[in-house]
């Protein structure tokens, strides 16, 4: 759940934080290219844009999430999942380094990516895999991460830690921290029973 669900939740809530120091980066970029500022309802139309990157990728990760679990597996599926929060963290630390607000927009679409794909199969796992008098509780686990990731996003995101001024970078840049705990972690656990047996027919490995 900590690579899955809780990312979800977690992406959420951070990018509320550091608002109006982003609108403010976009501004100083662009008036350092153009030599003129910004009007305000085009910042708006901009923020508004990376706000709907979220959602827009959420939307492509859900439609991709199937054939990846037939083709891949769910947990190869969940490990490669990773990738994408990966490279959003790349480009959102070091878009005030690089001066691109585009970067953070892109960093946005990956990170929807990752949700949508997560969203889908990371309950399908758990389903698959849990014990049958567990099996209820254990599919439970995926809303409760996901209001773990929403508050946390919020705690994290305080002026007094990540939020501030400064730091917004990192504050975005900090959702690969559950991506390597999953990528150290999920390699251990062990695949769907029922993708063995049904997607590829491996009756001996599913018992």
């Amino acid at each position: 759940g900590i690579g899955g669900t809780f990312q979800y939740g977690y992406n959420i809530s951070i990018i509320n934080a550091p608002a109006s120091y982003i609108q403010m980066f976009m501004n100083t970029t662009w008036l350092e290219r153009m030599g003129t500022p910004l009007e305000s309802n085009v910042i708006l139309l901009l923020w508004s844009f990376t706000v709907s990157a979220y959602p827009l990728g959420g939307l492509t990760g859900a439609v991709v999430a199937g054939p990846m679990a037939i083709m891949l597996g769910r947990k190869m599926s969940l490990l490669l999942n990773n990738v994408f929060v990966i490279i959003a963290a790349t480009l959102s630390g070091c878009s005030r380094m690089a001066k691109s607000f585009e970067m953070i927009m892109l960093s946005r679409f990956f990170t929807g990516v990752n949700a949508g794909v997560s969203m889908n199969i990371q309950p399908m796992y758990l389903a698959e895999s849990a014990p049958k008098k567990l099996r209820g509780a254990v599919a439970l686990t995926s809303a409760s991460f996901t209001a773990l990731g929403l508050v946390l996003g919020q705690v994290v995101g305080l002026r007094e830690l990540l939020g501030g001024e400064e730091s917004w970078p990192l504050l975005l840049a900090s959702n690969v921290v559950p991506a390597l705990i999953q990528l150290t972690a999920l390699p251990w656990f062990p695949e769907s029973p029922r993708y063995l047996l049904i997607d590829r027919g491996d009756k001996e490995s599913c018992i």
